[in-house]
């Protein structure tokens, strides 16, 4: 049952890249990456080396490898040799392309260590993937012809960025985290979703009910008869597992859903509504407000808008030669 959570989740999976920057770690310099906001993906696109946090052993990385940094964790890229330098300051120096997309400013050496990374965050219909993500996880992915293809891409898509290099970049990382997550199972471990490996298996047939049908006539006591409870333990557990009551979550898939459809379609307000359980147009209006912040015609009109990225989210490292 917990696969086909998974299956279900994987299938409906968000991947949004906040900015993106393809990185060349030079012997000699040991680089500082800064706590991000998001998840950090570190995708090696060629040579070796060593990634530190803190006090910790340092963790080898090699080409083809991808390494999901938590949020709020400052770590070094360096290469072997380089292990002894001091961290390198870091400023707002760099090459931007704009839009979230840059390069470190350094000269190419045959030895750099050559990093493409994203800054991320993943939510399957609002439920954030990486709500328990504590621990840097990293996964061999050079077996896979796919994902070394495409990030080859990347790298020049990254040396001279263009319509539609956004999209591509966010459909990588999701085939990454999807392969990630594959080769995690296959192993018996959910250290990359470990929200999910933490949930009841009784509350899965709840949760699987949830993402299927939003739209249903979902009630607290119709959850916990699926899920084998009584209302007040099922309340309980499912409060404590995702850190809200089951109707709150009922309603963040509704409005989710529709966020993404206002987004993706034009559909009037009405038919939105209706497809995502809300029978009164008024008063799924108030819902989505109280969400998003503003009324589903406007909220449909500003996301049609081009993005502004905010820069900031990446800072942008620049490292001193010695």
């Amino acid at each position: 049952m917990k696969a086909e959570l998974i299956e279900k989740m994987l299938c409906l999976l968000d991947v949004r890249l906040h900015a993106l920057a393809l990185c060349e770690v030079n012997p000699g310099v040991r680089l500082r990456i800064p706590p991000m906001d998001n998840v950090l993906v570190h995708y090696i696109l060629r040579g070796r080396g060593l990634l530190q946090v803190g006090d910790a052993p340092a963790l080898p990385v090699r080409r083809g490898m991808i390494v999901f940094m938590p949020q709020k964790i400052e770590h070094d890229l360096f290469t072997p040799d380089s292990d002894k330098c001091e961290p390198t300051v870091w400023q707002d120096s760099a090459e931007s392309y704009g839009d979230g997309f840059m390069r470190i400013a350094t000269d190419t050496a045959d030895e750099a260590l050559v990093t493409a990374c994203g800054n991320i965050d993943a939510d399957c219909e609002g439920i954030d993937l990486f709500e328990r993500f504590r621990e840097p996880v990293a996964e061999d992915l050079s077996e896979s012809r796919v994902i070394r293809a495409a990030f080859e891409s990347m790298n020049a898509e990254l040396e001279q960025p263009r319509f539609g290099t956004r999209p591509l970049a966010e459909a990588i990382m999701k085939q990454c985290l999807v392969l990630a997550i594959r080769q995690q199972m296959e192993r018996g471990e959910l250290s990359l979703v470990a929200l999910i490996g933490a949930v009841d298996p009784r509350l899965t047939r709840a949760l699987l009910a949830i993402l299927e049908d939003p739209a249903r006539d979902h009630s607290l006591e119709e959850l916990a008869r699926r899920s084998g409870m009584s209302r007040s333990l099922f309340a309980e557990r499912f409060s404590e597992t995702f850190h809200r009551p089951p109707m709150d979550l009922v309603r963040q898939v509704r409005l989710h859903r529709a966020a993404n459809l206002l987004r993706a379609t034009r559909l009037p307000v009405q038919i939105v509504a209706l497809s995502v359980g809300y029978a009164s147009r008024s008063y799924f209006s108030r819902a989505f407000r109280a969400a998003y912040g503003d009324d589903p015609r406007s909220f449909r009109d500003s996301s049609r808008k081009p993005a502004i990225q905010n820069e900031a989210q990446m800072p942008i490292i620049q490292p001193i030669e010695r």
